[in-house]
């Protein structure tokens, strides 16, 4: 997605789907990965967690859930566990095929890689909708025109 000035529109298509069009990982991977990062077993966060994921893509699915301590619904962003190793194992890859065949892209995939990185960095993105919430409110944006979903920092 990040090359859209660089490759063709065929190229774009087909790199679209790795990115929006993966199959969800199974929901046991999905409470194994939650309950890794919190400590606790699933159930003790949530009164109501649908299986069924509300989307995936590449590094982690979305759940709808429902907080057991207040009864406020939520979003759960899980990444999945090897995305940080698998995103670092494409990219060299990526990058040796460019050092190699297509030189004029190693800026353009060192960019790439960066915003990349950002992406799998979920307390960056928590304070950012923290940020962009503040911002829009500053500017009498809300909450009338845009909602922005603020996380659960202490389950970020």
């Amino acid at each position: 997605a990040g090359l859209t000035n660089t490759l063709g529109p065929a190229w774009i298509r087909e790199l679209r789907k790795l990115e929006n069009e993966v199959p969800p990982r199974p929901i046991d991977v999905v409470y194994r990965t939650i309950e890794q990062e919190t400590g606790k077993p699933v159930h003790e966060t949530f009164s109501e967690f649908d299986p069924e994921p509300l989307g995936s893509a590449s590094i982690g699915q979305v759940h709808k859930a429902r907080l057991k301590r207040d009864g406020k619904q939520v979003c759960v962003k899980v990444q999945y566990p090897d995305s940080g190793r698998l995103f670092q194992t494409d990219m060299h890859a990526i990058r040796v095929f460019c050092e190699t065949f297509a030189p004029e892209h190693v800026v353009t995939l060192s960019a790439l890689e960066k915003q990349n990185a950002t992406e799998l960095d979920y307390h960056n993105e928590a304070q950012n909708l923290i940020d962009v919430a503040a911002n829009m409110k500053k500017h009498g944006f809300m909450p009338r025109e845009v909602e922005v979903p603020l996380p659960v920092m202490d389950l970020t």
